[in-house]
């Protein structure tokens, strides 16, 4: 219980970082709402394919939009931080505590784009509540990933051009595999198959969140 408590402590710290930081998320919704309407403009010239372009573009979107967002939980932490925070928790709650912020802000950002694109270019998604799983599974890895590479970035030069460099790479099996299942939502009867995607996903997120724990215990150390 006091692991759970110091853990809903440091996500509140984080929670309160960023009150007095808005700019960032800020500027990620912003550039989603400009990607979006220059998706729908896109899109006019295409109407017969706009199913699967709205869906390519979505996540194209998304991904570019919350990466600064998101490992910036990291990039921003000074060295001295570093020390202070490893004299109040252990690794394990420190990590837990970004992974879970990072999970929370990057599915209220992805809802922000789900909205925007609705707003824009309609809701062509017929299986929402697939989409929804697909969407948050996918979410999740990316935002653990993203909160990890962050980590390593910190302890470079130049970290805000190495954690894009080090987290695209990781991140396109998960991004190819949630575009091959969230593509099945937009069909009129929902294949089958789509279950076997989302289990995928949920162990991708697994491994993604237990090769962080291992690795993340080596790193703080350094």
């Amino acid at each position: 219980m006091r692991s759970i408590a110091k853990v809903i402590s440091l996500i509140k710290i984080e929670w309160s970082l960023d009150l007095k930081r808005p700019a960032i998320l800020a500027s990620a919704i912003l550039q989603m709402a400009v990607m979006a309407m220059l998706s729908m403009l896109s899109m006019l010239s295409q109407p017969e394919k706009a199913a699967k372009i709205w869906n390519s573009l979505f996540w194209i979107t998304l991904i570019f939009c919350t990466l600064q967002a998101i490992s910036k939980s990291f990039l921003t932490v000074s060295r001295n931080r570093w020390i202070y925070w490893n004299q109040l928790s252990s690794p394990g709650q420190i990590l837990w505590s970004k992974i879970i912020y990072g999970w929370i802000t990057m599915i209220i950002l992805t809802l922000i784009n789900l909205l925007l694109f609705g707003f824009f270019m309609g809701m062509p998604v017929i299986h929402m509540f697939a989409y929804i799983k697909i969407l948050i599974l996918v979410t999740g890895g990316i935002s653990t990933i993203f909160t990890f590479i962050g980590a390593i970035a910190s302890k470079a030069n130049q970290a805000g051009f190495l954690a894009p460099v080090l987290s695209l790479p990781v991140i396109l099996p998960l991004i190819l595999l949630g575009i091959k299942a969230s593509n099945k939502v937009f069909n009129p009867i929902l294949v089958s198959s789509v279950n076997k995607d989302i289990l995928m996903l949920t162990a991708l997120d697994g491994l993604i969140l237990v090769l962080s724990g291992i690795l993340f215990s080596a790193l703080w150390k350094e």
